[in-house]
């Protein structure tokens, strides 16, 4: 199962002020926080952390019938960027949980996965138009033809959604903007009504590497994509569009 939440820096005035609510962060966390020497960064930094806190929080709540404090919730970085969870006060499980988290125009978006051995990848994207130069430089062949194919006022939607999908799938495989963004190819599906869009992505031989599902979606004048990406302890099987699932009392943009 897939889980999702969305907040916006408006949910908590502290967050606005690049301040730490309190009860929000370890001793840990505080120390990097600390290290953090631009408002913006601190913003994006809290606001993501207390969105993937909130979300981890609803859903062990939702399995053991007990809401756990938010200081509990420890969230590490991996060497290769990625966020880790980990507890401070007996949930084992939470250690088997991922998460990915995403912030653009002071909102956050977290996604978190149960299913062991996946890795996913969440981004979100304001949706803007581009200058034709990003285009041709960071998308494939096949994805500036589809750009091109679209109507004008159709094109700042797809070229989000594509770009957006392709964050999403690196995080996902846990290469992040490291590798040039070509060796991905992303397609999304038209979109429904609220609701998720599949998204078709093809990684190149030299990433070693399969996305096994991508979807995407927009929310307001917010784009929101998914993908998940298996370890070798994963089984192979595609989680299908209905298990994508949105947890707690999040906003739409």
């Amino acid at each position: 199962m897939m889980h999702w939440l969305i907040q916006t820096l408006a949910d908590h005035p502290a967050l606005a002020r690049a301040e730490v609510p309190e009860g929000m962060l370890s001793m840990g966390e505080q120390v990097r926080f600390q290290s953090l020497k631009r408002d913006k960064r601190r913003r994006d930094w809290l606001l993501g952390r207390w969105t993937a806190k909130r979300l981890t929080a609803q859903y062990i709540e939702s399995i053991t019938g007990r809401r756990p404090a938010l200081s509990d919730i420890v969230i590490t970085t991996d060497p290769d960027g990625a966020p880790r969870l980990h507890s401070r006060n007996g949930y084992a499980f939470i250690n088997r949980l991922a998460i990915s988290i995403s912030h653009s125009h002071g909102y956050a978006f977290c996604a978190l996965t149960d299913v062991p051995g996946r890795h996913p990848g969440a981004d979100i994207e304001y949706i803007e138009q581009r200058n034709p130069a990003f285009v041709s430089d960071f998308f494939t062949d096949v994805e500036i033809e589809r750009v091109h194919r679209a109507p004008p006022s159709a094109q700042p939607l797809l070229t989000t959604a594509i770009w957006s999908a392709k964050e999403a799938a690196l995080k996902s495989i846990r290469r992040g903007l490291t590798v040039d963004t070509r060796c991905i190819i992303c397609l999304p599906e038209e979109p429904v009504a609220d609701g998720w869009s599949p998204v078709t992505v093809i990684c190149s031989p030299e990433l070693n590497a399969t996305v096994r599902c991508g979807w995407w979606r927009q929310i307001g004048r917010f784009v929101l994509t998914l993908a998940t990406a298996d370890s070798e302890q994963a089984t192979h099987a595609a989680v299908p569009i209905a298990e994508v699932q949105r947890i707690g009392d999040g906003v739409s943009p």
